[in-house]
């Protein structure tokens, strides 16, 4: 690999001279400026951006810290907050934590050691003391959904309990439903409890002929088809299905199918996320979405907007999720 040191040996100059020239500091003769610059496109002279990071305690670096590349909305939520920031010359450090808390404090200090600019977190297990302690190391951080809210710093949430409330209308004045199945994510996870909140009270303002059921899953595939094959098993009779992700829909729709249970005819189905697969499963899978993209730009905007002003207050924004009718939850 070229090193300064070989740019700095084939022009004749210093490595200081040489650095200076690649920082635009003007402090060489235009003779000088000209050859170096010669030299180093010759080469095909790469800077250490991480060493300039180190010098200047700060880069063009963003971290973000996700729970999972498992379920599908993470890795689609990567590429809309990396989308964003490439456009304004940033790049993603992805830190992914498998929502463990050993791997979130490994992944703060890496972020901490390669001196990035800003941090976007999406994590249960990441405290108000670890916001402080990067806050407090000129590290300005963003949290998305998952994270707790009522901390000091600037958050991105999305009313997951509004967006429940639109799949379970939808299911019982539109869809007809009245056996109403909601596969919650795992307990104790913030957006699955909003969701569950959500699906509860809006059953609860029907209070005429509905019946309803809660059983969990892990926010994967085999999770909602082993929920909704364990209640056809037990003989537990239903015709609507919400799902707290897309991911367990499809496999509570794969154990419907196995079941003879046709969806939409026998049983209407809602996911949540919009997840790029959602539109071509068989049915296409009606779906509330989060608005993955608007998440990402506003997560970016927000960082750099603390990034670039230092004189700036954080700041809370909320997204409004929206449901997407597709042929899972209407007759055909």
């Amino acid at each position: 690999m070229v090193t300064i040191r070989d740019v700095a040996k084939a022009a004749g100059v210093s490595t200081a001279t040489v650095s200076r020239i690649i920082n635009n500091k003007g402090e060489a003769g235009p003779e000088t400026i000209e050859r170096v610059q010669k030299i180093i496109k010759e080469l095909n002279y790469k800077p250490n951006t991480l060493a300039k990071s180190l010098s200047k305690r700060n880069s063009d670096l963003i971290a973000l810290l996700i729970p999972s590349l498992e379920n599908p909305f993470f890795p689609e939520l990567v590429h809309a907050i990396e989308e964003t920031a490439n456009e304004y010359g940033y790049h993603v450090y992805l830190c992914n934590s498998d929502d463990k808390r050993s791997k979130v404090k490994y992944y703060l200090d890496s972020i901490l050691s390669h001196y990035a600019s800003g941090a976007i977190i999406n994590s249960l297990y990441v405290e108000s003391e670890d916001l402080e302690k990067l806050e407090n190391s000129g590290i300005y951080t963003v949290t998305i959904d998952r994270s707790q809210f009522d901390h000091p710093f600037s958050a991105v949430t999305v009313n997951h309990k509004a967006g429940a409330k639109l799949a379970v209308e939808h299911l019982i004045k539109d869809g007809g439903c009245r056996h109403i199945v909601h596969i919650s994510g795992p307990r104790g996870e913030k957006s699955s409890e909003d969701r569950l909140s959500g699906y509860l009270e809006t059953l609860a303002t029907f209070n005429s002929g509905l019946s309803s059921k809660v059983v969990y899953g892990n926010f994967d595939m085999e999770s909602g088809y082993k929920a909704v094959q364990k209640l056809i098993q037990s003989g537990t009779g239903f015709d609507g299905i919400f799902s707290s992700n897309d991911a367990m829909a499809l496999g509570a729709m794969r154990a419907c199918a196995e079941a003879g249970l046709d969806v939409p005819s026998k049983v209407k189905v809602v996911g949540y996320d919009n997840i790029y697969f959602s539109r071509y499963a068989t049915p296409r899978l009606s779906t509330v979405d989060q608005r993955k993209k608007d998440i990402g730009r506003i997560a970016v905007e927000e960082l750099l907007r603390l990034i670039q002003d230092k004189n700036e207050k954080p700041k809370k924004y909320e997204i409004k999720p929206e449901l997407l009718i597709r042929e899972s939850s209407v007759d055909q």
